[in-house]
């Protein structure tokens, strides 16, 4: 019969205080009182916790570097993302090294290439390009809203938001709002990921209510979707509701829009997927399944430190929740 032994979490648990707080004072970083030092070094003694093989390893090979890596800097949701990513790696004592690959694989297998020979500590990495040449390398990595083979990567796990159930709350609240004509848009990432199951979460809340959707999307930097829009445009009159897979294909729809008769959300409603902010603390004025870039950040961080401690990681499912903006009717 085994025991578990117990975890960072434990202790964080046992003396009340963060994991982040555990972490500095096993590495006698600065940032806690002497009151919370004898909280934690009791947790320790109490649940038999030993970090002195961690702390000796991070001594000696901790560059405590976090390699970040994600599709483009520029975009509101992933900008967002690496800000409290940071934020709570500063927490920890981490430093982030950031790479904006622009969805270029080329560019981004050079970048972890370049992490790996620099020995961060860790990775975490919003990628939608073949990295499993990379994952063979061991070195503890934290995927977002893509799922790898654990029992081949047992260093590796994955943090996502709930994006099926972002799929039937899309449905629901356009059904609320007595759209009855719906239309899904999309692209398709060059490799799987959990994002799909917005779709799926979507088209399986119709089905529930016998309710046929139209389906518009193409491979993403295909010549095929520069017209991917002019498509729905050319059936629009056919559609009362569409949910666009991300608030960016959302906002291109709006401006699409901007230059027929229809008018947003009287005649057609729009809800979008991620909930940015436009400016922090000023979301965008578009309906949306919002998810929480701050949970999904910080809860990458937590897991990444986790595994960088030679510890086994769940992955983790965000919720989500809709966010009433100007492209849906309000209800009474």
């Amino acid at each position: 019969m085994t025991t578990n032994l117990p975890s960072i979490k434990d202790v964080a648990k046992y003396a009340n205080v963060s994991i982040a707080t555990v972490s500095r004072v096993i590495n006698n970083k600065p940032g806690f009182s002497q009151a919370t030092l004898e909280r934690v070094q009791l947790a320790m003694e109490t649940l038999g916790y030993q970090p002195n093989k961690v702390a000796q390893a991070l001594k000696n090979n901790s560059t405590h570097m976090v390699a970040l890596s994600i599709p483009f800097i520029w975009h509101p949701f992933f900008s967002e993302f690496a800000f409290y990513f940071e934020k709570r790696l500063d927490a920890y004592g981490y430093s982030m090294l950031l790479s904006n690959n622009q969805s270029d694989s080329v560019s981004e297998l050079k970048f972890l290439k370049m992490a790996k020979e620099n020995k961060v500590d860790g990775m975490v990495g919003i990628t939608y390009n073949d990295i499993e040449p990379y994952l063979s390398s061991k070195i503890p990595f934290v995927s977002i809203d893509r799922y790898f083979d654990t029992q081949k990567y047992d260093h590796v796990a994955t943090i996502t938001s709930d994006n099926f159930h972002g799929g039937k709350i899309a449905f629901d609240e356009l059904s609320k709002r007595s759209a009855k004509k719906l239309a899904y848009v999309g692209k398709i990432a060059p490799f799987p990921n959990n994002t799909t199951e917005r779709k799926r979460g979507f088209i399986e809340e119709a089905k529930k209510y016998d309710v046929d959707i139209q389906i518009y999307e193409c491979p993403e930097d295909s010549l095929e979707s520069q017209y991917l829009l002019d498509r729905v445009i050319t059936n629009i009159e056919s559609i009362d509701g569409i949910f666009c897979v991300n608030d960016e294909i959302a906002y291109q729809l709006i401006d699409k829009l901007k230059g027929t008769s229809i008018v947003v959300p009287e005649d057609v409603q729009i809800v979008g997927f991620d909930g940015f902010n436009i400016l922090e603390g000023i979301p965008s004025p578009i309906s949306t399944i919002k998810q929480s870039a701050k949970m999904l950040a910080f809860t990458a961080v937590d897991s990444l430190l986790t595994l960088m401690q030679g510890e086994q990681v769940d992955d983790v499912i965000i919720p989500v929740s809709f966010r009433q903006g100007d492209t849906t009717r309000t209800l009474n």
